[in-house]
């Protein structure tokens, strides 16, 4: 896994092509503590990093599957999926219980779909 640092942050923002406050809510972390984790003003408590390491796990199997395609992966999470019932990945983390379980089930359905599992 990898060392939480401003950089894979701003990396992470765009391979999801999102803005800061998108990026905060999928997070669950407030826009004015990823601005300053950008910044290196503080360091990641436990749960920051531990959802930002889910979304490092999302962005790696994102570009395993549509390459460096920013605008083929936004489409993808932006959709409306049918293995999700017709909403779309990024809403559904938004609905899910917590951040790291609706990062943790789209991470689940790329697996999938690299095994042809999934749509």
């Amino acid at each position: 896994m990898f060392t939480t640092s401003p950089k894979t942050i701003k990396n992470q923002i765009d391979i999801l092509g999102c803005t800061r406050r998108t990026f905060a809510m999928v997070t669950g972390i407030s826009e004015r503590h990823i601005y300053r984790l950008e910044k290196q003003k503080i360091k990641p408590r436990d749960r920051s990093r531990k959802v930002l390491d889910k979304v490092d796990e999302l962005c790696e199997i994102l570009i395993e599957i549509f390459g460096r395609n920013e605008s083929k992966i936004n489409d993808w999470l932006n959709k409306p999926n049918k293995a999700l019932n017709g909403i779309s990945p990024i809403k559904h983390i938004l609905s899910a219980s917590s951040e790291e379980e609706g990062i943790e089930q789209i991470i689940d359905l790329l697996k999938g779909f690299k095994l042809g599992v999934a749509s």
